[in-house]
């Protein structure tokens, strides 16, 4: 009589088929294992980063740059604020002095460069994450909203999203800065509230493009609630421009506060901001040239980093995958 799948797999005497299925188990898990590491090294969002050297290094960039300006102060010994007269324009020594103290050098009034650059670090990337995360959301909803519910309340959205669009953020900063004063919460609501409009305008007209596609009249068809269609099968085709938009955004608002800053009417002394340690550093270029070199140098990488991530985050985060 022919062998039976059980006696092909057992073998002789059927022992080997214990022994074969008990390991099965394993050996499934190890695959497993291995296809969930194959499938992580082949994401398109791994793919995207590491093999991609510019999005790489600018990703170790903004790490590095968020990392040290959050924990950066509460790690360095020196007050940022504190003066030191007799240290007053020292140059930096980028630490190769065993007893170096100030790695980047001093201000006019002894204070540590390299301290207050990771302080300012910290204002400057709150301010411009932050702000670009409120405007992101607020926009969002209401040009969703103005998408999809089309009549006289989406056109008062997109009128003021228009008005918002056609007026400078940098001339309403400087407007609201001479009445209210300068201050990080008054540029914070100032930049959510007054830099929604692109946001909405790429949301509501998203929207309209999706709303009559077949399967969100399936979704209707089947009686799932607007709310639930919206946030299920329109909004995920938001999210690849979005987050281009978002990183260009938070570059933006970085450059505003610091030129808010740099006018004197951003963050108020003593606080440490780039921008305001570029004005100073700008009446000491020929002596200490410190002073505005390193400032703008982190601007001008934290911003070029963000802008990396948001073109290489549109280009692997590809909108068709949600058709």
């Amino acid at each position: 009589m022919a062998n039976s799948p059980i006696d092909m797999v057992s073998g002789p005497g059927g022992g080997g088929g214990a022994a074969a299925i008990g390991a099965a188990p394993e050996a499934f898990q190890v695959a497993a294992a291995r296809s969930r590491w194959d499938r992580l090294w082949n994401h398109r969002l791994v793919v995207g980063f590491v093999r991609y050297p510019p999005a790489a290094f600018a990703l170790v960039i903004v790490v590095f740059f968020v990392s040290m300006a959050m924990l950066g102060p509460y790690i360095i010994t020196w007050d940022p604020d504190k003066p030191d007269l007799r240290s007053a324009l020292q140059g930096p020594d980028f630490g190769l002095n065993v007893n170096a103290q100030h790695v980047l050098g001093t201000d006019s009034v002894g204070r540590d460069v390299f301290t207050r650059i990771l302080v300012g670090g910290r204002v400057s990337i709150l301010l411009g994450v932050v702000g670009a995360t409120g405007a992101a959301t607020i926009g969002v909803i209401l040009g969703m909203t103005a998408g999809w519910n089309r009549g006289l309340a989406g056109a008062v959205i997109m009128r003021w999203a228009d008005l918002q669009i056609a007026l400078p953020l940098l001339l309403m900063a400087l407007t609201i800065a001479a009445v209210f004063g300068p201050g990080l919460h008054i540029l914070l609501i100032l930049f959510a509230v007054w830099f929604w409009g692109p946001y909405a305008r790429i949301s509501e007209g998203l929207t309209l493009s999706v709303k009559n596609r077949e399967f969100v009249e399936a979704a209707r068809t089947i009686g799932a609630a607007p709310p639930r269609i919206v946030a299920r099968h329109v909004f995920p085709h938001l999210i690849s421009p979005l987050l281009v938009l978002w990183s260009f955004s938070a570059a933006i608002l970085i450059i505003i506060e610091a030129s808010l800053s740099f006018l004197g009417v951003g963050i108020p002394p003593p606080t440490a901001s780039w921008g305001s340690m570029l004005s100073e550093g700008r009446q000491f270029l020929h002596r200490a040239s410190w002073l505005a070199m390193y400032p703008g140098l982190a601007i001008s990488l934290t911003v070029w980093s963000i802008n990396t991530l948001g073109d290489r985050l549109r280009d692997v985060v590809d909108r068709r995958q949600y058709l």
